[in-house]
């Protein structure tokens, strides 16, 4: 994987560079809360995993949803909605769901991951192009200015604001002709292996897996447990 010819790097967000703090199992309990509903965050927790689930689904059965701002609300809406009837508060799910998404929009419910500021400094100290790549809504941008990250990119590339998600090697190609740097010159690192890993390795870009929790055991791309590795790859 070490080459000295890579000159940009594209990176995926969402467990990537950032992470919901307070968790969404802490947002909606402090939103149901406000709404006198009668729950704790322990009511939410067990039902995490099936939201993720719930989203892996939708995902791999049709995941355009990420290709307009619209759709990609929409799931967001949907997954809250989903606990709330797992949690017995059905009958207000429409307005839980509003509030606890409309926290997310805020940049105060999201943290970057701890070694994401020295990662994307030695990068800038070496000379190369950075670019946001990720499946997200048509608020990307101004997300990543409220958390003080944006001046490190020098483009955003949202799959609700160009039509295009990954795994589509288009949103690659975009992203390459902003950075205005051929794909072969251009790694990028992302959680997810088929969005990430073969979106990119389709657009002839050479992924890295960021796996924290090493659970991609069966990954055919590179993988690294932390972002401080990124540096000594390139």
């Amino acid at each position: 994987m070490k080459s000295r010819t890579i000159q940009a790097v594209c990176f995926d967000v969402g467990s990537t560079l950032i992470r919901p703090c307070p968790s969404v199992a802490e947002t909606m309990a402090r939103v149901a809360a406000e709404r006198g509903h009668d729950l704790t965050v322990r009511d939410f927790e067990p039902y995490m995993p099936a939201m993720d689930a719930y989203y892996e689904a939708e995902y791999l059965r049709d995941g355009d949803f990420w290709c307009s701002h619209e759709g990609s609300t929409a799931i967001w809406l949907d997954q809250y909605r989903y606990v709330c009837h797992l949690v017995g508060i059905g009958h207000d799910a429409d307005g839980m769901a509003g509030e606890v998404h409309a926290a997310f929009e805020r940049s105060d419910h999201w943290e970057a991951y701890p070694d994401v500021l020295g990662c994307l400094r030695a990068l800038k100290e070496l000379g190369l192009l950075l670019a946001v790549v990720s499946n997200w809504d048509a608020g990307l941008e101004d997300l990543l200015r409220g958390m003080q990250l944006l001046p490190y990119f020098d483009e955003v590339v949202s799959s609700a604001v160009v039509g295009y998600r990954k795994p589509d090697p288009v949103i690659f190609d975009l992203a390459c002709e902003r950075l205005g740097v051929g794909a072969a010159h251009v790694a990028h690192i992302g959680d997810r292996p088929d969005a990430d890993g073969d979106g990119a390795s389709a657009a002839g870009i050479r992924p890295i897996i960021i796996d924290r929790r090493d659970a991609e055991t069966d990954c055919p791309h590179v993988r690294v447990r932390t972002l401080s590795d990124i540096p000594s790859l390139l």
